[in-house]
């Protein structure tokens, strides 16, 4: 197993394989790498490929500190780092996007070629005169109440909101058991967290080639969140998954990966 110590206490987990292009997959808040099952052994056969956990995610260390957006994409420049990768493609699912786009805001793209974003919104809040957040202030303190209360209910029926139609069992068993690695203090955390950011108005710092993946079924945000992100970010890609909702990688594998992979081939 190969892992990143960020300090004393905390290890990020990571897989790489691969050579050339960098490609780096970060997944949604209280979701893991292993979401990216599909893609990993597709995308390792052509780029340099590496998926990781954030912290208190998946196998990485459970530490009680550090579940910020911003602090993930520091982690994230961390692990960049020690990986000694150039020009990377940073490929965003859910709060990865909003890893992604804070990494830009913090770090610039000097050093990244491309981005993807996957199913995300600039902000899942809905303020007032925002219409693509996923949030009320009313609704995600019920949300922390939950998984405070009982966090495997919760995750239970949180997964059935994730796809279009529903999961085989094996597949809502294998995604509760990646949700419950987080524990239920780190996951309420970093849910509000990245409740509360808001990256519509930092969406013109992404000066760089952007393809923009969203499902037609709207249980999180209708394909109009990513109308509004192609809008603002020039010469950016939109490409709606018709058979997704929240997971179009694990709805529609074989589409995304050809996206994603003819998106990368054109890159100057």
């Amino acid at each position: 197993m190969n892992y990143l110590s960020i300090d004393s206490k905390t290890k990020l987990y990571y897989e790489g394989e691969g050579v050339g292009q960098p490609v780096i997959f970060i997944h949604g808040v209280m979701m893991s790498s292993q979401f990216f099952q599909n893609q990993y052994p597709y995308f390792k056969e052509k780029y340099r490929t590496i998926m990781f956990d954030l912290r208190g995610h998946g196998k990485s260390s459970k530490v009680e500190y550090g579940h910020t957006v911003a602090n993930y994409a520091r982690d994230l420049k961390l692990l960049i780092e020690h990986l000694d990768l150039k020009d990377v493609i940073l490929v965003g699912w859910s709060m990865g996007a909003f890893v992604v786009w804070d990494y830009i805001n913090q770090f610039g793209t000097n050093n990244v070629k491309a981005v993807t974003v996957v199913d995300q919104s600039p902000s899942d809040y809905l303020w007032e005169g925002w219409e693509y957040g996923a949030f009320t202030f009313e609704a995600i303190k019920g949300v922390m109440q939950a998984i405070q209360e009982d966090q495997e209910s919760f995750n239970r029926e949180f997964i059935y909101g994730m796809f279009k139609e529903k999961p085989a069992d094996e597949v809502h068993k294998w995604i509760l058991t990646e949700m419950m690695k987080v524990p239920a203090s780190i996951a309420s955390t970093i849910v509000f967290n990245q409740t509360a950011v808001d990256y519509r108005e930092t969406l013109s710092n992404v000066d760089i080639p952007t393809l923009i993946c969203f499902g037609r079924d709207d249980k999180f945000f209708p394909v109009a969140a990513g109308e509004y992100i192609q809008k603002r970010i020039p010469g950016s890609k939109l490409v709606p998954f018709e058979k997704s909702s929240h997971c179009l990688f694990l709805e529609e594998p074989d589409k995304f990966n050809k996206e994603l992979d003819h998106f990368f081939q054109n890159l100057r």
